[in-house]
């Protein structure tokens, strides 16, 4: 797996990526979060989607958190043409399954 682009609450305006006109799925994480690690050994085997980045919220004070009210890490969302379009919360205590890349992989394909 290639090396993922890391943003910040710097390349956000609100709920809008404005610098990624493509499609884009972007993973929340934060590096203290065990899921995260979890979830990205599982994106490295089952991911399809190339175009990713991660929005780092490893910082809890991040404006990320409350712009997207994130609750539960990792999380992510499709954005197209810089707007948010599909949004998967991580569940408590897994973070993100299989079964949410295998949608995310779906959904990504026919948009």
């Amino acid at each position: 797996m290639k090396e993922i682009t890391r943003l910040t609450s710097d390349d956000f305006i609100n709920q809008n990526l404005p610098e990624y006109s493509n499609k884009v799925l972007v993973f929340f994480s934060a590096d203290w979060c065990p899921y995260c690690i979890t979830f990205f050994n599982n994106w490295k085997e089952y991911g399809k989607v190339e175009n990713v980045l991660i929005a780092d919220v490893t910082n809890v004070d991040s404006r990320l958190w409350g712009d997207f009210q994130l609750e539960i890490v990792p999380s992510m969302g499709v954005f197209v043409g810089g707007e948010l379009k599909k949004w998967w919360d991580g569940i408590m205590m897994k973070g993100l399954t299989i079964n949410h890349i295998e949608e995310v992989n779906s959904y990504f394909n026919n948009i």
